[in-house]
């Protein structure tokens, strides 16, 4: 006797032959920024100083437009702005002074998204591509001679996984996505924090929830 098999209604069946569907997405993030010491910090400042940094959490709003190029193959871009705050932990033999560095970024991601077969009203995907960003508003700090500064423009690699579950009024999909600047941030400074630097580059973790037509 042949196994009954339960039905699954399917949702949103004509989803995928849309040429163009649209979103947005809410997003919780965590960031830092990646240094290259300089020969400054080896030379001098090894043995009696560290520069290294910090996670901070952040998040993140913004929209989604979607084109389909193939069955398997889209095309993204989601324009947002993210709220970020880094830190740089500074040690010495007598004290440990942290900085915290935030941001308001205005970002354009632009990537292409590998899907899966769809299996009832799921499927997986992988997303790839670059994004830039500028920092806005943010005002100079009055102690700003005595830390370390970095340029207000940012490019990155990103790279991610996600899941597309299908509602019968909407696609929700979580995506863990991370970005790797490729940008040289640093400023130049005279200070011995600045000093001790020779490369900056961000580095963030986020988790996306996407919400689409």
């Amino acid at each position: 006797m042949a196994q009954d098999k339960k039905y699954i209604r399917q949702n949103l069946p004509n989803h995928d032959d849309k040429p163009m569907h649209y979103g947005f997405y809410l997003a919780g993030n965590t960031a830092r920024f990646t240094l290259v010491h300089s020969d400054y910090y080896v030379e001098r400042l090894r043995d009696s100083m560290s520069v290294n940094p910090k996670f901070y959490p952040g998040f993140a709003i913004g929209f989604v437009l979607n084109r389909r190029i193939t069955d398997f193959i889209d095309l993204r871009f989601l324009p947002g702005v993210s709220f970020y705050s880094r830190g740089i932990e500074y040690k010495t033999s007598t004290k440990t002074v942290t900085q915290e560095m935030g941001a308001t970024s205005v970002e354009f991601p632009l990537l292409f998204k590998f899907k899966s077969l769809r299996r009832g009203n799921v499927r997986m995907y992988f997303v790839g591509g670059a994004k830039t960003g500028v920092d806005i508003g943010n005002k100079k700090k009055a102690n700003a001679s005595s830390e370390l500064e970095v340029n207000n423009q940012d490019f990155a690699i990103e790279y991610g996984v996600g899941l597309d579950m299908f509602y019968p009024f909407f696609k929700f999909a979580p995506e863990l996505r991370f970005s790797n600047g490729i940008t040289n941030r640093y400023a130049s400074g005279v200070n011995p924090y600045s000093r001790s630097v020779q490369a900056v580059r961000s580095n963030t973790i986020t988790l996306y929830l996407n919400f689409e037509n």
